[in-house]
């Protein structure tokens, strides 16, 4: 054990090094859970007793909603979360102030100045001062996206505009969201999709399918996948057993049991070699060969090679790392290592920010 030790501290010994690399605790360690930052603010819980206690902190740690018991706080979106008081949820601000009582029995995020509220059994939409603009009358309802909301009624979902009117009648067994201009819809079929008029574009027949991606979906027969076109057409001759939807223009597929990326025109861009690859994200790709983390250039090109027994996707520019599942410290897209390995834990960096454990607790690491 002493000598495989030496072993690691050895290889980060010879990464490259600056004066640039310590790294800036910001927020201690004082945390049993914690949510990413967000327009300065981040969600914390604390468990006292075995009660969980959730607050809001701002960027230097200090507290601008005291954490509080029988308290749930989701994410913010568009400047507010839902955050349940007792039984009931209303919205908080970024600043941590109720600025939407918690009157409702269930809510969806904001997302394009509307979110879904439960009223009793039935939904509606309110806006951001918490009026019902769409009154409740819909036995479920999803967020607003490119204008339209998909909802159920009467045992069927269709689609609403902004002013609650239908613009795609309630008729299908199953919607998604509209993305690209077209909704996956599920007839007695299958799957297929619909424009903004509701007209049927692409023929139901799949199993399963994803929302359009930078015009191309992913759907399935017979649990094998491919890519269509938002036209219906294929983007290849190729079956996949696995896939990812397209993320900066390239696509995880899988082969023989082996994962590789695909271009948005369908080319194959990387062999499937990999023993596991994640989509793009940052200008990198996060693959694994021989049980050991690597990275991949927008081109393809193994630019960091296999090393870590664990990574992240990179964000901000830097990626969390280890090389031991003990220690996590974070490397720049040149693999080099600008915070030290340290952390029982490490969550990827946002806005200047990343969460990071150490015994047990959790606090905020930043890097200049």
């Amino acid at each position: 054990m002493k000598r495989f030790m030496i072993k690691i501290l050895l290889t980060f010994s010879l990464m490259p090094f600056s004066a640039a690399m310590a790294n800036k605790i910001v927020i201690n360690y004082d945390f049993d859970a914690v949510s990413p930052f967000y327009q300065d603010t981040a969600i914390v819980v604390q468990n006292k007793q075995g009660i969980p206690y959730v607050g809001l902190i701002n960027t230097v740690g200090e507290f601008i909603l005291p954490p509080q018991k029988h308290t749930e706080i989701k994410a913010f979106n568009e400047g507010l979360a839902p955050i349940r008081i007792d039984q009931r949820w209303g919205f908080i601000d970024t600043s941590g102030q109720i600025v939407i009582p918690a009157i409702f029995k269930k809510l969806t995020s904001f997302n394009e100045g509307l979110a879904a509220a439960l009223e009793e059994d039935k939904w509606g939409f309110i806006n951001t001062k918490g009026e019902w603009v769409i009154s409740p009358r819909f036995d479920k309802a999803d967020i607003f996206q490119e204008g339209k909301a998909a909802v159920k009624q009467y045992g069927s979902w269709g689609f609403i505009d902004e002013q609650g009117r239908w613009v795609v009648q309630a008729k299908f067994r199953d919607t998604k969201r509209f993305s690209g201009g077209l909704a996956a819809v599920k007839t007695n079929d299958g799957w297929g999709y619909v424009d903004t008029q509701g007209h049927m574009v692409i023929t139901p027949k799949y199993d399963t399918v994803y929302s359009f991606n930078e015009q191309r979906a992913l759907v399935s027969n017979n649990q094998s996948w491919r890519f269509i076109s938002q036209d219906g057409t294929l983007l290849n001759d190729k079956e996949y057993e696995h896939a990812q939807p397209f993320s900066e223009g390239k696509a995880v597929v899988m082969h023989n049991g082996k994962y590789g990326y695909i271009d948005i025109q369908g080319n194959e861009l990387v062999s499937p070699v990999y023993d596991n690859a994640w989509s793009y994200r940052d200008g990198l790709a996060r693959v694994e060969k021989a049980g050991k983390v690597g990275y991949l250039d927008a081109t393809g090109k193994l630019v960091i090679e296999p090393q870590y027994k664990w990574g992240q996707s990179f964000q901000e520019g830097l990626a969390a790392v280890t090389l031991d599942y003990w220690d996590y410290g974070y490397i720049n897209q040149r693999g080099e290592l600008v915070i030290p390995p340290q952390y029982d834990d490490a969550k990827p960096f946002n806005n200047g920010l990343a969460p990071v454990k150490h015994e047990g607790k959790w606090g905020y690491v930043s890097f200049d």
